[in-house]
């Protein structure tokens, strides 16, 4: 019985792994990075350090909060009742303003 439960623990690592690992900020094909809908908020704040100012400027205030450092940012836009298609927007094309001036 407890080989099972050891089993059983072992999986649920590995998986919550994985899927931590797949909430991680993206790469684009430049090589650039950018958020999805899977990315945690705690990662989008550590793109850039305006970010924070952007999101707060979209409605999302609780930055600080515990929630942020595993919430991702389609969770934090339902909680706060926000488009995320458009904080998706803002938070990418920041992204591409900033390598583009990088790039200069």
């Amino acid at each position: 019985m407890i080989k099972y439960v050891i089993l059983l623990a072992v999986i649920l690592g590995i998986v919550f792994v994985a899927n931590w690992m797949s909430t991680r900020s993206q790469k684009g094909k430049n090589g650039t990075a950018y958020a999805t809908a899977d990315t945690t908020v705690h990662d989008v704040l550590a793109l850039d350090e305006g970010m924070a100012d952007l999101l707060a400027s979209h409605g999302m205030h609780c930055l600080g909060c515990p929630s942020a450092v595993s919430e991702t940012l389609e969770q934090a836009c339902t909680v706060h009742n926000l488009d995320l298609d458009e904080i998706l927007f803002a938070v990418n094309d920041r992204m591409k303003r900033k390598n583009a001036e990088n790039e200069d």
